[in-house]
């Protein structure tokens, strides 16, 4: 939704009436490591949503449609479209909305946080094989060694979760061609593109506060605290740097993140316009409070 489809929304809608309290349908699509947990600590705040109202990603992942009842909300977890779309019954109730980021930030981060997390998540026997790789080697390796598990997360991954046709499992595992190849890629990135103007709402998370306001105000919830939620620790390890790579890395790592730089700059535009029509709806509404139209 942009343009004055978006501006429609907020003329002819009080609160709740276009949101999930009205239309339980919200899905959030959500790459790892885009500011998700921010966006939906400040959405379970606003509607009051507790365990009960959240389907576990394994749920979705698993494909047990059995498993989510009716008083679900809301996703948790790391969802493709694919997976939201599986899951949405009720077309007339589907509000999809995503965060976006920085791509070489958001792999640097990715990086960093398996690495920070590694040993605890290692112990538990939680993706052991990804931890084990992570601890073991640095970033400038893992990212040329196409054998790792490490090198999923050096693709365009936000591209992926929103035009590719994963489904039901994220990429922490080999991926095949019809992800990795760039004719595959190309494909994903026109569907991304155009999912991407159906998303009732998106993020960037250079800008999170401020759309984050759009978020709120287009579902007339109260404006919430965007304190950022589950941040990357500080980097205090040189090997999960970005110092590290010499420019010849940066360059390739870069390039085969291309799509999700084209998904970026599409995304800002959108966010940005969206932002200023709140701020002229806003103001148009003040004046008619105000009998000056």
């Amino acid at each position: 939704m942009s343009g004055s489809g978006f501006a429609a929304s907020f003329a002819n809608a009080g609160p709740g009436e276009t949101g999930v309290r009205g239309r339980p349908g919200l899905v959030f699509i959500r790459p790892p490591k885009t500011a998700s947990t921010s966006v939906e600590d400040m959405i379970k705040s606003s509607l009051g949503l507790t365990a009960e109202h959240l389907v576990p990603d394994q749920t979705v992942f698993h494909g047990s449609a059995d498993a989510i009842a009716p008083q679900h909300r809301f996703v948790r977890g790391h969802v493709t479209w694919d997976d939201a779309a599986w899951m949405v019954a009720d077309r007339s109730a589907w509000l999809p909305i995503m965060t976006i980021r920085d791509p070489l930030e958001r792999t640097l981060s990715q990086y960093r946080f398996l690495r920070q997390r590694g040993e605890v998540r290692r112990r538990e026997g939680k993706r052991q094989p990804m931890f084990d790789e992570v601890l073991a080697r640095p970033l400038r390796e893992l990212i040329v060694d196409e054998s790792s598990m490490f090198y999923n997360w050096t693709m365009p991954v936000q591209t992926l979760f929103l035009g590719s046709p994963l489904r039901g499992r994220p990429p922490t595992g080999p991926l095949g061609d019809e992800v990795r190849s760039p004719a595959c890629q190309h494909g994903a990135l026109c569907r991304a593109l155009e999912r991407l103007e159906r998303l009732a709402w998106i993020g960037i998370v250079e800008s999170l506060g401020r759309d984050m306001q759009v978020l709120a105000f287009s579902q007339g919830w109260p404006v919430a605290d965007t304190n950022h939620s589950n941040p990357t620790a500080p980097v205090d390890d040189e090997s999960a740097a970005a110092s590290e790579l010499d420019p010849a890395l940066l360059r390739l790592l870069a390039n085969r993140l291309a799509a999700d730089y084209v998904l970026l700059e599409c995304a800002r535009e959108i966010a940005a316009e969206r932002y200023g029509e709140m701020v002229e709806t806003m103001g148009i509404a003040a004046s008619r409070r105000n009998g000056r139209a």
